[in-house]
């Protein structure tokens, strides 16, 4: 082949593998969204929520499935995350919110794998009350596919995962607020 020849297949086809590779890159960022999408923790949403037991910073025992009938709040957090903190000033209002809990609404905020005296300290220092599930070895935040803290998962009097709420932001406790009222207007199921 003459180098004028060559010169011109090669010009035709410089074109023709750099579409080729766009439109691979294209496909294959497509494909990683939605295993991604798939991956996160709103895809839970309208899913029975996986069942988790824990034990508690104070050492009682925390199963998901004993709270069936009433509205649970999960916060998954933990004391090194400063939109964790940003968040659990909220997540402290609703649990002694009596008027919620009347209605049905428990709160727990999850602590994820971090050592029991550190988050005591932090909860002493912050005087937070709070009930503290330890996820010490992450195998509930595994569950709930939880990528990153603060994520605040509301479950409904059935069971299932009703909103997701990934991150903390300006308008995120009103957002939660309106999640949680809404959750609580749900009728239990029947038994």
């Amino acid at each position: 082949m003459s180098n004028r020849r060559w010169s011109r297949w090669m010009y035709a086809l410089v074109p023709a593998c750099a579409l080729t590779l766009v439109l691979g890159a294209a496909m294959w960022t497509s494909c990683v969204r939605a295993a991604d999408k798939e991956a996160d923790t709103t895809s839970l949403e309208g899913k029975a929520a996986p069942d988790v037991t824990l034990e508690t910073m104070d050492g009682k025992p925390f199963k998901l499935s004993d709270q069936k009938g009433s509205v649970v709040v999960m916060d998954f957090w933990a004391t090194w995350c400063p939109p964790c903190r940003k968040s659990l000033p909220h997540v402290e209002e609703m649990a002694k919110n009596k008027e919620l809990a009347e209605k049905g609404l428990k709160v727990f905020a999850v602590n994820s794998q971090e050592e029991k005296a550190q988050v005591e300290a932090f909860m002493k220092k912050s005087e937070y009350t709070f009930t503290v599930p330890m996820d010490k070895d992450g195998k509930a935040g595994t569950a709930y596919l939880i990528q990153g803290i603060p994520t605040t998962v509301i479950v409904g009097r059935d069971g299932k995962v009703r909103k997701v709420f990934i991150g903390f932001g300006p308008d995120s406790a009103k957002k939660l607020d309106e999640a949680v009222d809404a959750a609580l207007k749900e009728k239990a199921p029947a038994a």
